[in-house]
């Protein structure tokens, strides 16, 4: 209930204060609007400007990750294999947003190709012009280059890797209309639009499709003066005229490199979003001020009013819930009891036809055990301690039925001593469990571990299964499960691996 109404307390102040704060940013706001809104438009466009040229080139990187896997596909893959993993990238390739095709082609000391995957029917073929060049080793420093193939325009992204007194030339093909056809969805809510264009002015990627693979410096008002201009005054945008808008817009211009295209990119925004707002937005201002105060104060109310009744009915399921819980286990617990005694008085039957000595001393150390028993915790929890304690009195129990044919042994492995706690009867349940369905003979041994560790107990016993297996009511496992589940930890777990079989046992700091 405490911790249900601080919760409630530090929301409701967290709300509070994010009103206050809220209220006081748009006070201010209104004023600053109704200073200067010609210099919160600048801002608002350059963060615009801002925005789109970071969203495209978060595009063009993902070309640099394509080249970067073709080249370490060229230089790890044996040169055997590298056909086969080309193959698999290519099929994949069609359902990525800029369907490409990947190539490669090896090439020996003599400049001769020896292996490559270009095929008549791929984009590039082997004496394609461009490839022909690559193989003469020229160019030597571009990484990309435009081609025309039949009437579109491509873009080719390649690279050279030197490996075994070889030359491996490896890159992806794509068509820009394809590149056009993707990068026109990217932040289709920002109201501007760009284009990027090479040093030399060829477009890569505009609005208006026509306009790819013409020089941008013949086609608009761009000129090449713009590139360096905008060094300078890159805070300052132009006012110019749009030839893809037909009206004046703030035109942006700046650098567009990545590692596979070096260029520049141009953002424009168009004037009249700025004019058609400033008018409403002064007039408004204190409007909207009062109105969002006034909102964010009824939300905060019924928000008040519905928490309320929300932690009620919480705190009212979690009571139920945990009653629930806890009359189920004990259930369980006391079928245990019972469960352990009758398991009990069938040994002692067996042991008094075989040895009425042993009987004896059977049914005094039963006594001792069933002390145990008898003190049952309510919460369901004992003592690592004590459990171990009881745990080596009930294995005394065992030996005597099993004096060779059952070997047990605990390894305490903590580092210092703890009072964590165990579910009640948990390591017993273990090694019956272990006892109850594998076979303990002289031959086959039954072996029975105990591991300690500050974080669990783990026990485990090699797995030899009886023939006839005997009939279980399979409460034990579950009666411990409930008790972690009860107390939120599920990290108890059993499981069997190389005929071992494992039972890790949490303990629980309480």
């Amino acid at each position: 209930m405490k911790k249900l109404l601080f919760s409630r307390r530090t929301l409701l102040s967290i709300a509070i204060a994010i009103v206050s704060i809220t209220s006081i940013a748009i006070l201010f706001l209104s004023i600053s609007i109704n200073s200067s809104y010609e210099e919160t438009y600048q801002d608002i466009i350059k963060k615009s400007f801002n925005h789109r040229k970071n969203a495209l080139e978060e595009e063009f990187k993902k070309f640099d990750n394509q080249l970067h896997l073709l080249t370490n596909l060229a230089q790890e893959t044996a040169l055997d294999q590298l056909n086969i993993k080309y193959d698999v990238v290519n099929e994949i390739q069609p359902y990525s947003n800029i369907p490409s095709y990947n190539w490669y082609v090896v090439v020996d000391s003599t400049k001769h190709p020896q292996e490559h995957n270009l095929t008549a029917n791929a984009l590039l073929s082997l004496d394609t012009p461009f490839i022909q060049q690559l193989i003469d080793n020229q160019p030597q420093t571009n990484t990309n280059t435009f081609i025309q193939l039949r009437t579109n325009l491509y873009w080719v992204i390649w690279t050279a890797v030197e490996r075994e007194n070889k030359r491996i030339l490896t890159g992806f093909i794509f068509d820009l209309k394809e590149l056009h056809k993707h990068l026109t969805t990217i932040d289709i809510t920002t109201p501007n639009y760009a284009y990027i264009f090479a040093a030399d002015g060829t477009c890569i990627y505009h609005p208006e499709i026509d306009l790819i693979g013409k020089n941008i410096f013949q086609v608009s008002s761009t000129t090449s003066q713009d590139t360096t201009v905008h060094k300078k005054n890159k805070s300052i945008p132009q006012v110019v005229q749009s030839e893809f808008l037909s009206l004046e817009v703030y035109r942006f211009f700046t650098s567009f490199n990545v590692s596979s295209f070096k260029g520049y990119i141009s953002i424009n925004f168009p004037k009249v979003n700025v004019d058609e707002n400033v008018i409403p937005l002064k007039r408004n201002t204190y409007l909207i001020f009062i109105s969002s105060i006034s909102i964010i104060l009824l939300l905060l109310y019924f928000y008040n009013i519905e928490s309320k009744r929300a932690y009620k009915e919480q705190e009212e399921l979690e009571k139920m819930t945990k009653e629930k819980a806890l009359m189920q286990l004990k259930q369980l617990k006391n079928q245990i009891n019972p469960h352990f005694l009758f398991n009990s008085l069938n040994s002692l039957y067996m042991l008094i036809t075989l040895d009425s000595d042993l009987a004896q001393q059977f049914t005094l150390n039963l006594s001792h055990t069933y002390r145990y028993l008898i003190h049952s915790p309510d919460s369901n929890l004992v003592e690592l301690d004590d459990e171990l304690q009881f745990i080596e009195q009930y294995i005394a129990l065992q030996r005597i039925r099993f004096p060779k044919e059952l070997h047990f042994e605990i390894i305490d492995k903590r580092q210092a001593p703890t009072h964590t706690k165990i579910p009640y009867l948990a390591l017993q349940i273990a090694i019956e469990n272990a006892m109850k369905h594998n076979i303990a003979t002289l031959e086959f041994p039954l072996l029975i571990q105990v591991t300690l560790t500050n974080e669990s107990v783990t026990v485990v016993n090699n797995i030899q299964l009886k023939e006839q297996k005997e009939e279980s009511e399979g409460f034990g496992l579950f009666y411990i499960a409930s008790i972690y589940q009860y107390y939120q930890i599920d990290t108890f777990q059993t499981y069997s691996h190389n005929e071992i079989f494992t039972c890790v046992f949490p303990l629980i700091n309480c």
